[in-house]
């Protein structure tokens, strides 16, 4: 709420909209309260691999289409309890972190509380966000789409988007392949807000204790090391080509390399100046949420 506040290109009465959209965030968190009825799903240990998927898509499909011209059910999940995810849903307006997520890197209870920010707390700054990202945005705080913002909120917010779509574009993941900042748009946002969301909320915890250096870093960067580690992989070429086509997430080297560009608590974390690698000067930088 106080991101919401402190923004200096949005007005008054979208803000309230904004507001009031937040506060009517439903929050899912490990399992659901009502588990979902597999009973009528026959799988046959007889059966190959393919044929019993098969027959779970066919099922999943005639469970689906049974729900139509009913009332929608606000309390059926999205992702089971065991998937290492998270979502937003627009049309519910809800935020949800499966029991799989909430464990290391993205959760640690033994972890320092920077540590925990960096990573599960940028996770759920990031589904928040996708509530006002490019596609989220177009929804109210009671899952309906229509508009809730002034004409020159709108401008001022694709203005901001533009730059975020150029600043990814411009990366070059394989020789003569760009990736595709449009495409990616709705999940750079979440990652983006995520991060300043998450960065706020660790300096408020920590706000009048003296955490000290944990393994010679200081809370900032062990914030930005943490969101790093979460992202850390080894992917081959053919996958890059593949994910970039297909997948609406940025790749993982780029959520954390373009992503942190825009933050100035980043270079300040990690001395990071003018003619480092990393740097990005002040007017080039955007941000969103």
């Amino acid at each position: 709420g106080e991101h919401i506040d402190a923004l200096d290109w949005m007005g008054d009465s979208t803000k309230m909209r904004a507001h009031e959209k937040l506060d009517h965030f439903t929050v899912k968190i490990g399992y659901p309260d009502k588990w979902k009825d597999y009973s009528s799903l026959q799988i046959d240990p007889a059966l190959s691999y393919y044929e019993n998927q098969r027959a779970a898509s066919r099922w999943f499909v005639q469970d689906n289409l049974s729900k139509l011209g009913k009332p929608t059910d606000k309390t059926e999940w999205g992702m089971s309890p065991q998937t290492v995810n998270a979502y937003y849903n627009p049309s519910t307006n809800e935020i949800c972190f499966p029991a799989a997520i909430l464990q290391p890197p993205f959760f640690n209870p033994d972890a320092d509380e920077a540590v925990n920010y960096g990573a599960i707390g940028v996770v759920i700054g990031h589904e928040m966000s996708h509530g006002f990202d490019d596609q989220g945005r177009l929804f109210d705080a009671y899952g309906n789409m229509v508009s809730w913002w002034t004409d020159e909120d709108d401008a001022r917010f694709r203005q901001k988007a533009q730059v975020l779509v150029e600043q990814f574009d411009e990366v070059e993941i394989l020789p003569g392949v760009h990736a595709n900042g449009n495409f990616t748009l709705g999940e750079n946002i979440g990652d983006h807000g995520g991060l300043s969301i998450a960065f706020t909320a660790m300096e408020n915890a920590i706000a009048g204790k003296d955490p000290g250096l944990i393994d010679g870093f200081t809370p900032a960067q062990r914030f930005y090391i943490a969101y790093a580690t979460v992202w850390a992989q080894n992917i081959t070429d053919e996958e890059k080509l593949r994910r970039t086509n297909t997948d609406p997430h940025s790749l993982a080297v780029n959520r954390v390399n373009v992503s942190l560009r825009n933050f100035g608590t980043f270079f300040d974390a990690f001395g990071i100046k003018e003619g480092d690698p990393m740097w990005r000067p002040e007017e080039e930088r955007v941000h969103i949420w």
